[in-house]
């Protein structure tokens, strides 16, 4: 399935912000939700618990009250007690009847109906009875388990308090938990998301950076797309219309030097054959100026020949660079080729080969491969002393295929190393200016390894010592 992007980077940003912070916002509600419920479950706990106590607590008061004013209707008889202990009553039932209307346990609703029935039989005995003491004594024997149940509806209603507080606590360490799991389910959830949008956002910069980096390098060959919001497609879009701009200007480049370059052939070939026919006295005998002269201009439009060729050539080479046909290919036979298309020059040297080549094969442009080899011996041979000898090596280095060419010859100088891979870059030193050279070979070297993505470099050794990588597989086989 195709992911489809935004339509714009900032619009990308802020909805990988919203849902990362949706996990969070989510779990910091719950978490209110959660200490907001049990907040309103300990305040009902706790209120309708006091209410019950002080129920209670003044149900014994009134008891007390009651028991009194009917002790003393008992004694002494009178109308003024009667109906102290008819108003204390009133006031018991009132506060009797509140307490069962509040949410009671079992144990203390069947507690009040029991003091309910108890007060009712004493009651009854009150108003049936005629004052003396034994109505008072029956009156005491009465008023006692009454009392006793009243302290008893107290002491449930303290019971209640604590089995109040201890679910609340209960509850609390079962939301505590719940957080507890909430945060250690949002940490990783959070990580997950926050790394998928780091990719998201992450995929079409590195493709913009990739780009940019391939047509620094001068690869123009493949089409720039860039996936991912409206803006950056554009700017892909925008991207890929500089490369074939770029490609434009790189042909009519390629075209000119090639003009120039044959344009000046005629010319050149005019001069030298002038030169020739000066230097052979077909015009008449020179004198020994004349003749030093004549062979300065046959000299210098030989080396300028040879230059205009090696323009027309890098030309070409210039042309191809964007262009691989690439296969699998067994480098051994590539390297073993080189050598041969060398063996004359080394021969009339007397340079000996050190050849130590591994089998390795890579998926590369066996041509191009061939001449990258070929720059590096002409140059170890050019250089190179009289029987020397120029060491050759091929081997594997993890995903790599490594080609080493060395010489004994006078080296490459540390400041000049890099610029030895410029085109038309010629070394300094005066052993190595005296030898004549166009300045191309290495350019060409250091173009064709560029377009394999592989590197070349200068070893700091004695001698010239160069080193070249390239990937075995392809690119789609490494990133698979």
């Amino acid at each position: 399935m195709r992911l489809t992007y935004p339509r714009s980077f900032l619009s990308l940003l802020l909805i990988g912000f919203s849902i990362v912070a949706a996990p969070l916002v989510l779990a910091l509600f719950s978490n209110a939700v959660s200490f907001e419920r049990l907040a309103a479950l300990s305040e009902q706990a706790v209120l309708s618990a006091v209410k019950v106590t002080q129920a209670s607590r003044a149900l014994t008061t009134n008891l007390a009250a009651l028991e009194r004013s009917a002790r003393q209707y008992a004694v002494a008889g009178e109308a003024t007690y009667l109906d102290a202990y008819r108003d204390n009553r009133a006031t018991f039932l009132g506060t009797l009847r509140t307490l069962e209307e509040m949410p009671l346990s079992q144990a203390q609703r069947a507690e009040a109906v029991r003091i309910a029935r108890q007060e009712a039989e004493l009651d009854a005995l009150v108003e049936k009875s005629s004052p003396s003491a034994e109505l008072s004594m029956r009156l005491g024997a009465g008023f006692a388990p009454l009392a006793e149940r009243t302290q008893a509806l107290v002491a449930l209603g303290d019971g209640v308090i604590d089995e109040g507080i201890e679910r609340l606590r209960a509850q609390a360490e079962k939301s505590r938990t719940a957080v507890f799991w909430l945060m250690v389910a949002m940490i990783p959830t959070v990580v997950l998301l926050i790394a998928a949008f780091t990719f998201l956002i992450a995929k079409p910069i590195n493709q913009v950076s990739a780009s940019i980096q391939r047509l620094g390098e001068g690869e123009f060959g493949r089409e720039i797309r860039i996936e991912g919001p409206g803006d950056m497609v554009r700017l892909g879009e925008q991207l890929d219309w500089l490369r074939e701009r770029l490609v434009t200007l790189e042909a009519q480049k390629t075209r000119f030097l090639q003009h120039v370059s044959h344009e000046l052939k005629t010319p050149l070939t005019a001069l030298r054959e002038g030169s020739d026919l000066l230097s052979s006295g077909v015009a008449g005998n020179l004198n020994a100026d004349q003749r030093e002269i004549a062979r300065i201009l046959q000299e210098n439009s030989i080396e300028l020949r040879k230059l205009i060729e090696g323009l027309l050539n890098y030309s070409a080479v210039h042309a191809q660079a964007s262009y691989l046909d690439a296969k699998i290919v067994q480098l051994r036979d590539v390297v073993k080729r080189a050598v041969n298309d060398r063996k004359l020059a080394m021969v009339a040297k007397g340079i000996r080969v050190d050849f130590n080549c591994e089998t390795v094969t890579a998926y590369c442009d066996e041509e191009k491969v061939r001449v990258v080899l070929d720059n590096l011996l002409s140059n170890a041979v050019k250089y190179s002393p009289e029987r020397g000898v120029v060491s050759v090596k091929l081997y594997k280095d993890r995903g790599e295929a490594v080609f080493e060419v060395a010489d004994e010859g006078p080296g490459i100088p540390v400041e000049e190393r890099e610029k030895v891979f410029e085109v038309f870059y010629r070394g300094t030193d005066a052993p190595i200016a005296a030898i004549k050279g166009s300045g191309l070979g290495l350019s060409i070297v250091k173009e064709y390894v560029t377009l394999h993505r592989g590197h070349v470099e200068v070893l700091d050794v004695p001698g010239a010592h160069f080193r070249v990588r390239i990937p075995r597989k392809r690119e789609n086989e490494e990133a698979a």
